[in-house]
């Protein structure tokens, strides 16, 4: 061989350079057939190519500007904060298009919120004026000639386009910059990937890291690193025929809402489609088989034990949905042994079962739906297995106002831990009357307790809206009769928050559970899906849906949503709408319930705990009881400066045309007595000291560091009576003297005849004979330490309110809390001249001369008041 020149070479070497620079820069599509050899494909909707831990994704051309559905979902979760696998709860669906620009692929998600049907020039408006999100672009690295076959990089999904930091950051409660997680894309990656005929599924495995992260965090070995897999499900729009129906609000259905552009000859823009599966009869005109039927598969993760239970529950609907003229529209299967079978394929529905070390016990419904019509494609239920035991609970789940008063009680989260402390309140009151001894009546008592819980959860997958008035359908006469309970249930609906029906011993005694589907539920799913005669739009279905809905004024018929039980904030104002109650007397049912519940608490201490027994089970059946009332309190609060509120249409039968009724003073009366009693009263805490004694905790070692749900021990050895008794106290007095409330009830004289209704005075009247009323007492020589405590904390939010009254707060409540003030002020100084005080008490009252002097005297710079 001749040697070549080492000009020749260098000429050489610079060729390949340049060839090289010039292959780099090309970002033209490689030839399709050369790129896919020796890869293996996984054919589905969309095709999926895997390489070199890449993921790609391989379009045809028709499937450009076309409409999927897109959703991000979690496949592990965070072990009990709020993210958990299988559930949607922190990304809805949507639309997602993927459309060529050169060579690359745009990933859009349209704007769906804002429509005009059949007319153009509003299209093109919308189109000008509403931006659409681009998700992310791509590049193609491979096409055919033809250009069928498309490939691009799926990279862009390791990115969180879903935001679930601001997710995790937020489930956690993470307020602190230095300690909240964010996407490590180093130690992020793709994990499997699944093709089906209707869907595909992307999963990316993306750890979420922080340098301090907060001690809560205590699933994980090391909580700076928390991996987070989430499957991105793009599937098949629906074109199915499927004709949307317009809501009513007088009726239960999740909306999906858009402003519709087309005719400006309308009160608003507005344009709410309910929620609701597909059944498609085979003959909408008469009743028949439904073509379309909601598929129910039941994971083999569901213990043996409550299998057949869960298959009752979701079986049950097709009661409703026959009278609706739908025959089979639900079916329940057992997950097939079958390694093809996926429950990640779109087309089942899968009802799974979850095991969470600090859930608290929960249950949610899942659903994916069409965002341009409402149409339901994909349902699902996860059941959290702490809902079946009583452990980890303690008086803090019962009595600490923050888990009854704020945001998170509005949240489907709640349902399954309030449903977890009506069963342990029950077990321990049963048990107390002898009618929970044997394994059958456990067993009995277990299995309607899951049944009420998956009848409820489904009937979200039916797209059904909680129905809080639901409880007031029935006297508490109907709910002692067991055959009335076991036709109608203990509410009007399985959409309620229904408690454990439960009466004193010698009572007649109804189901405990909600068993069945009640009269709401038959009408609710009625007016969604019954076929409507003539009607070929949604516009035509409207005139006989309004008829339909015409019923509200009839109990058994009544809806109330969500922001109906927003108490918190004094939004809600109709006491017959809550969580938790029964009969259509609450204060009567709360009255029995706590005079129940002091029988059951005085019997504690001498059956608690049993021989070979720790004392927890003393510490836990004391909770379950003070929790019940508990409960009771909040809900007797709810008519403190309450209106009754009617949500029937002028005309229908039943509505004499006003909306807003009193509600009569004496009920509001009634109700601050049964706080008086039970609440604020020293004798409401008033417990045998042999029982308290008795409430301790079981020890455990310490000696190395443990996460929280294997051992969280309390400051506190005993159970802190007075800091659970305060804390109550606190939660009620911030809610009804909060300022949207004190507007509220300074306005009511301005509705209602005068003493009709309770007033602004009455409240301050009647709150200052409870808190200081014994301070009058003739020969006072002492004060407990529970009224004590209420005492100082009243006294202060007096002062409060005078001196820097929060914003919103009426002169008229500033006016009566200076006067409460003085007239304190004056009570006390009487009592100071006993000589038989104790000495804790002669402090205390000096303190409450001081407080109400200061604050009487404080000078303050006004503004000018503009």
């Amino acid at each position: 061989m001749r040697r070549l020149s080492s000009s020749l070479i260098l000429a050489l070497l610079a060729s390949l350079s340049l060839a090289a620079t010039a292959r780099a820069d090309d970002n033209t599509p490689a030839d399709y057939s050369k790129w896919i050899a020796g890869k293996t494909p996984q054919l589905g909707m969309f095709t999926i190519w895997r390489d070199g831990g890449k993921v790609y994704l391989e379009a045809s051309s028709a499937q450009f500007d076309k409409d999927f559905i897109e959703q991000a979902l979690p496949v592990s979760g965070l072990g009990g904060w709020d993210i958990t696998p299988g559930n949607p709860y922190f990304d809805v669906a949507r639309i997602i298009r993927f459309s060529r620009e050169d060579d690359k692929i745009s990933m859009t998600w349209p704007n769906t919120s804002f429509i005009a049907p059949a007319n153009a020039a509003a299209r093109r408006a919308i189109e000008a004026t509403f931006a659409s999100s681009v998700v992310a672009v791509a590049p193609i690295v491979a096409e055919d000639a033809a250009g069928q076959h498309i490939v691009f990089d799926a990279s862009p999904l390791l990115a969180d386009i879903s935001d679930f930091t601001d997710g995790i950051n937020g489930s956690i409660g993470i307020s602190d910059p230095q300690a909240k997680y964010g996407l490590d894309s180093d130690r992020t990656y793709f994990g499997p990937t699944k093709a089906f005929a209707d869907n595909d599924i992307i999963e990316v495995d993306q750890t979420f890291a922080s340098a301090q992260p907060p001690s809560s965090v205590d699933n994980v070995p090391d909580p700076r690193s928390i991996q987070l897999k989430l499957d991105y499900n793009i599937a098949a729009a629906p074109d199915d025929g499927y004709v949307p129906r317009i809501a009513d609000e007088r009726v239960g259905y999740y909306p999906n809402i858009q402003l519709q552009y087309g005719n400006d000859a309308v009160d608003g823009r507005q344009v709410r489609y309910i929620m609701r599966w597909n059944f498609a009869p085979a003959d909408p005109t008469k009743t028949s088989a439904a073509t379309h039927p909601m598929v129910l598969y039941l994971s083999n993760t569901i213990p043996a034990r409550y299998h057949e239970t869960v298959r009752n529950a979701l079986l049950q609907w097709n009661k409703a949905f026959a009278r609706a003229g739908i025959l089979g529209a639900i079916q329940v299967k057992d997950q097939p042994d079958d390694p093809s079978w996926d429950p990640d394929d779109i087309r089942h529905n899968v009802v799974r079962w979850l095991t969470e070390s600090n859930s608290g016990g929960f249950a949610q419904a899942g659903s994916v739906w069409d965002p341009r019509t409402g149409e339901l494609i994909h349902t699902g239920i996860v059941l959290d297995s702490d809902l079946m035991t009583g452990s980890f609970v303690d008086w803090r789940d019962f009595a600490d106002p923050a888990r009854l008063d704020g945001a998170q009680a509005r949240t489907e989260t709640a349902y399954g831990h309030g449903m977890r402390l009506q069963a342990a309140f029950g077990r321990t009151a049963l048990a107390e009357m002898g009618l929970l001894g044997t394994p059958a009546q456990e067993n009995a008592f277990d299995q309607q307790f899951l049944l009420s819980i998956v009848l409820h959860e489904s009937g979200h997958e039916m797209g059904l809206q909680h129905n809080f008035i639901g409880s007031e359908a029935y006297t508490a006469k109907e709910l002692q009769s067991k055959a009335f309970t076991d036709r109608y249930g203990v509410t009007s609906s399985v959409m309620e928050y229904s408690p454990l029906n439960i009466w004193p011993k010698g009572t007649p005694q109804g189901d405990y559970w909600q068993t069945t589907i009640g009269p709401y539920d038959y009408y609710v799913i009625h007016w969604g899906y019954a076929h409507v005669p003539g009607a070929k739009t949604p516009q035509d279905e409207v005139p006989t849906l309004k008829r339909w809905a015409s019923v509200w004024s009839n109990p058994r018929y009544s809806f109330a949503m969500d922001e109906d039980v927003s108490y918190f904030d004094a939004h809600a104002i109709d006491p017959r709408v809550s969580h938790w109650d029964l009969t259509n007397d609450n204060l009567g049912w709360c009255d029995s319930q706590m005079q129940l519940s002091a029988k059951i608490m005085s019997s504690i201490a001498s059956r608690y705990p049993t021989s070979g027994q720790a004392f927890d089970s003393a510490r836990t059946a004391f909770g379950d009881v003070l929790g019940h009332d508990t409960t009771c309190i909040y809900m007797v609060a709810h008519y403190i400066g309450g209106e009754y509120v009617n949500r029937s249409h002028v005309g229908d039968p039943g509505f004499n045309g006003i909306p807003l009724s009193d509600v009569r003073r004496l009920d509001e009366q009634r109700a601050f007595g049964l706080l008086d009693r039970f609440l604020f009263s020293d004798k409401a805490w008033d417990f045998s000291p042999s029982l308290l004694r008795k409430l301790v905790y079981t020890e455990w070692v310490t000696d190395f560091p443990q996460p929280a749900w294997a051992y969280a021990p309390q400051p506190r050895h005993d159970m802190p009576i007075a800091d659970i008794a305060l804390g109550t106290q606190t939660g009620i007095l911030n809610r009804i003297f909060q300022p949207l409330m004190l507007e509220r009830l300074d306005d009511l004289s301005m509705k209602y005849p005068a003493s009709a209704t309770m007033s602004l005075s009455d409240l301050f009247a009647w709150m200052q004979q409870s808190a200081f009323g014994d301070i009058r007492t003739k020969g006072l020589n002492t004060i407990g330490e529970i009224h004590r405590n209420l005492q100082q904390t009243y006294a202060r939010m007096l002062s409060q309110m005078v001196l820097h009254p929060a914003p919103g707060t009426p002169y008229d409540a500033q006016s009566l809390a200076r006067a409460e003030l003085k007239s304190m002020q004056s009570d006390v100084a009487r009592a100071l001249k006993s000589p038989k005080l104790d000495a804790v008490t002669r402090a205390h009252l000096e303190a409450l001369s001081d407080l109400a002097s200061q604050t009487l005297e404080a000078r303050q710079v006004l503004g000018s008041g503009m």
